[in-house]
C-alpha cells in the first residue's frame, strides 16, 4: 500500500520526441548566456569607477596636502620677516616727517616776506572811514583768509573790495555779509570778506625793492684816439 502511494506521488518524467523531419525542425537559441554577459560588464564598469574614484581622491587629497603644506611654509617666512615690513614703515614715517620738517623750514623766509607783502597789501587799499578788526586764515583752505571789518560809509566796502582785487596776491574778493549795527551816537555798517589768495605767487612773483636793487655801472667811456 505504502509502495503504491509513493509511485503516485512522483512526477513522471516527459521525454520529448521531435517526429519532424530534420529540414522541418526547429532548433531553440539558448540566450541565457548575454544576462550573464550583461551582469558582469556592469559589475566591471562599477569596479572601474570605483577604482578611478579612489584614485584621484588619493590624487587630489596629496595636492591639498602638498598646497597646504606650501602655504604653511609661506606663512613662517612671512612671520620670519615681518619685521621687515614694519621697520620699512617705520622709515617712510620718519622721512615723511623730515621731509615735512625740511619743507617747512624752507618755506619760512617765502612765508614771512609774502605775509608782509600780503598785510601791506590790505592795509593800504583800506579806506579813511574803514577798519578791520579780526582776520582770520582758513583752517581747511590756507589761501583762503577771512576779514570782518567796519567802516561808516558803506559804498567804501565796494570800494575796498576793488582794490584788493588789484593787488597780485589776492585772485578773488567775496563779501559774506554786511550788517547796519546803531548805537545811541552813531552807526556803522559791519562786514565780512572773504579773499583768495594767489597761490602762485611767491618771492620769484614779488616786485624788486629799489632800494636793495645793486646800483648799474657808469657806462664805460669809449677810448680816445691818439693825436685828438
Amino acid at each position: 500500500m505504502a509502495s503504491s502511494q509513493s509511485l503516485e506521488a512522483k512526477a513522471p518524467d516527459f521525454i520529448h520526441v521531435n517526429l519532424l523531419p530534420i529540414e522541418y525542425r526547429v532548433v531553440r537559441k539558448d540566450y541565457s548566456f548575454l544576462i550573464d554577459m550583461r551582469i558582469l560588464i556592469s559589475t566591471v564598469a562599477l569596479i572601474a569607477v570605483g577604482a578611478a574614484y579612489m584614485v584621484g581622491q588619493s590624487f587630489f587629497r596629496a595636492n591639498l596636502e602638498n598646497k597646504r603644506a606650501e602655504l604653511a611654509d609661506v606663512q613662517k617666512e612671512i612671520g620670519a620677516n615681518s619685521y621687515v615690513g614694519a621697520r620699512i614703515k617705520e622709515l617712510e614715517k620718519l622721512r615723511d616727517e623730515k621731509m615735512a620738517k625740511n619743507n617747512s623750514l624752507k618755506s619760512i623766509s617765502v612765508s614771512k616776506k609774502k605775509w608782509v607783502r600780503i598785510l601791506e597789501g590790505i592795509n593800504k587799499s583800506m579806506p579813511l572811514n574803514m577798519w578791520i578788526e579780526t582776520m582770520k586764515q582758513s583752517e581747511a583752505n590756507d589761501n583762503e583768509l577771512e576779514l570782518k571789518g567796519r567802516t561808516y560809509i558803506f559804498p567804501e566796502i565796494a570800494e575796498y573790495m576793488i582794490e584788493l582785487e588789484k593787488n597780485e596776491y589776492f585772485s578773488k574778493v567775496f563779501l559774506n555779509s554786511i550788517e547796519l549795527q546803531k548805537d545811541a551816537k552813531t552807526s556803522s555798517f559791519m562786514f565780512t570778506i572773504r579773499i583768495n589768495m594767489n597761490p602762485n605767487v611767491g618771492l620769484d612773483h614779488m616786485a624788486a625793492d629799489p632800494a636793495a636793487a645793486p646800483a648799474s655801472p657808469p657806462p664805460a667811456e669809449p677810448p680816445k684816439k691818439e693825436g685828438a
